[in-house]
Formats: structure tokens, sequence, C-alpha cells
């Protein structure tokens, strides 16, 4: 495997793993027990999402429940 493969695969993983992690929000997960699960503090999974996704509530803005 070169350098670029190695490069594009972590890139990959990363997008996947942001992927499931707006998934969970949408689903009802709160950002604490994401942060949790994930072994990161509040603040680096705050900076880890796009501002203004999440609400007061922890959901991802405008999913879920109707």
């Amino acid at each position: 495997m070169t350098d670029q493969d190695a490069k594009a695969l972590i890139k990959e993983m990363r997008d996947l793993k942001m992927l499931i992690i707006l998934q969970m929000l949408n689903a009802g997960v709160r950002q604490r027990q994401l942060a949790t699960a994930l072994g990161v503090s509040e603040a680096t999974m705050s900076r880890m999402l796009p501002k203004g996704l999440v609400g007061k509530t922890g959901k991802a803005a405008g999913g879920g429940e109707e």
C-alpha cells in the first residue's frame, strides 16, 4: 500500500465515522453519550460537528421526530 493509498483510506474511514455520528445524533443519541463512547471530551465532540448542527436538545437540527 502506497502512502497515497493509506491517506485515502484514512480519509474514507474518517468520513464513515462522521456519517455514523450524524446518524446517531439524528436517532436521538445525545452528544454527551457520543463523546463518552468515543473517549473524547464534550468540547472535542462539539468541535467535530458543523456549527448549528446540534440544537439545545442534543439532536441533529431538522432530523428525527416530526
